[in-house]
């Protein structure tokens, strides 16, 4: 039931967004192609055609970027509160699935979307550089080839890595759902659910900032982040080595980021479930 809640949730979203992927990957293809002064020929004919060929592209490439972020954000929130706590909700709370699948569908689709979107705009970046200047890209490309092939690099740098992508996805799920939980308090309202659901966002937002706070200046705490501090923290190259110190106390770190965000993920869903499941009103 999962991927089928999900299935209609990500075609929803493709619809959305497509065109404006297909636009970003586009302009930027453009934009490569003036950048290396194609266009030069046919913008000096006149000042319209000027503006044309070489202001028009960046600035449309730059305000496609930003309203495919804003856009993104919006989107998460309207097909949570429709979706949920809308007119759709009436058919959704009828469908033989709970109210975690619920919440669950809508997140992993948040979630594709977010990553997708950001794969989108690290590709049109790239495109724009292969399109501007090829020679050089795959004359960088195959340097940055020729280098790790001669340097091995130790297996904790590689967990590091590991460690990061997986930090930053945890991360952004419970940033999703800290939305969701937001908008379920703001929907407890009865008048200006919207603005409510941006104030129980700051509240948590500074709510949890209090906390962490709190806890980083706590004696355990404390006494942790000076043992960390007088730790060598040591990188270098030389001679084709890497000379490394401290990556296991990195690699600890990241891994108490990492089930800080669980934790977090699991109280805002938990919060989600509870108003959804107790306090649910679709009048």
């Amino acid at each position: 039931m999962l991927g089928k809640l999900m299935k209609y949730d990500l075609r929803s979203s493709f619809r959305r967004f497509g065109p404006l992927w297909l636009a970003l990957l586009v302009l930027a293809v453009i934009n490569g192609f003036s950048m290396r002064g194609l266009f030069e020929a046919a913008a000096s004919r006149g000042g319209f055609a000027r503006l044309f060929f070489t202001v028009l592209p960046p600035m449309a490439f730059f305000g496609v970027g930003v309203a495919t972020a804003v856009l993104l954000i919006v989107f998460i929130c309207e097909r949570f509160y429709k979706g949920l706590l809308g007119d759709e909700g009436y058919l959704m709370f009828t469908l033989p699935a709970s109210v975690s699948a619920h919440i669950g569908a809508k997140t992993l689709s948040s979630l594709i979307l977010w990553v997708l979107s950001t794969v989108v705009a690290f590709a049109s970046g790239l495109l724009l550089l292969i399109v501007y200047q090829p020679g050089a890209l795959a004359e960088g490309w195959r340097e940055l080839c020729r280098a790790l092939a001669e340097t091995q690099l130790p297996g904790a740098v590689v967990w590091l890595g590991l460690e990061a992508l997986v930090l930053s996805l945890v991360g952004l799920v419970a940033e999703i759902l800290k939305i969701y939980a937001s908008i379920a308090l703001g929907h407890l309202a009865r008048r200006h659910r919207a603005f409510w659901s941006v104030m129980s966002y700051l509240g948590i937002s500074l709510l949890m900032n209090f906390a962490m706070g709190f806890g980083l200046t706590s004696s355990a705490a404390t006494r942790l982040l000076g043992r960390l501090n007088d730790m060598e923290w040591v990188m270098a190259y030389a001679e084709g080595n890497w000379m490394l110190q401290g990556l296991g106390a990195a690699a600890c770190v990241g891994g108490a980021a990492i089930l800080l965000e669980l934790l977090l993920a699991a109280l805002y869903f938990f919060i989600t479930r509870l108003l959804l499941t107790k306090k649910l009103n679709l009048e």
